[in-house]
């Protein structure tokens, strides 16, 4: 199985969440390569965001994604933060820069899990999740589910794994999220 990360993130926030997956796939011997998106506007808005400085080094060394990078993908694991209740714009172009691949069904049958980190609660996480996934079915994808019972104790919502950031500075608590739990489960 080859594994695709592909995600936007300011606060480091949704990038922490991403390396974390491919952490875990490594560690299951799974090849698991991390993208990020395009985002002309990282340095500009680190002087204005303090959180944003944390990982801006980091995420700017990644390789930017294509939509090429998916075409080669079994599993695509897309995150974004939480931008009035969708994805962020840098996503959502990412999204349209792969309309020639849905033209000619590159994706079709690829699976698609989300990820997203969001403020708060009613910031409208759940809707961002959504968006990733009713792009995956736009694009013929099998949308992969969160199992209810994935981490005993821990609620996860079924359209993929959510992070309150707060203000941004409020760093994911991994266990929480059951990545671990869920990289088993893909890898079963």
């Amino acid at each position: 199985m080859k594994v695709v990360i592909i995600f936007h993130s300011i606060c480091g926030n949704t990038y922490l969440m991403a390396k974390a997956f491919q952490q875990a796939f490594k560690s299951k011997n799974v090849q698991a390569e991390l993208y990020r998106v395009a985002d002309d506007n990282l340095d500009k808005t680190a002087e204005i965001i303090a959180p944003a400085q944390d990982f801006l080094n980091d995420i700017k060394a990644l390789p930017v994604a294509t939509p090429q990078c998916m075409e080669v993908a079994d599993l695509i694991l897309m995150g974004s933060p939480t931008y009035f209740g969708n994805v962020s714009g840098q996503m959502k172009m990412f999204m349209d820069s792969t309309s020639s691949s849905w033209i000619k069904a590159k994706y079709v049958g690829k699976k698609l899990f989300a990820f997203a980190s969001a403020g708060n609660s009613e910031g409208g996480g759940d809707l961002c999740l959504q968006a990733i996934n009713i792009y995956g079915q736009h694009m013929g994808m099998l949308l992969v589910s969160v199992p209810s019972n994935i981490k005993p104790g821990v609620t996860v919502p079924a359209y993929g794994v959510l992070h309150y950031s707060g203000n941004g500075s409020i760093r994911p608590d991994l266990k929480k999220l059951a990545i671990e739990e869920l990289v088993s489960y893909f890898c079963s």
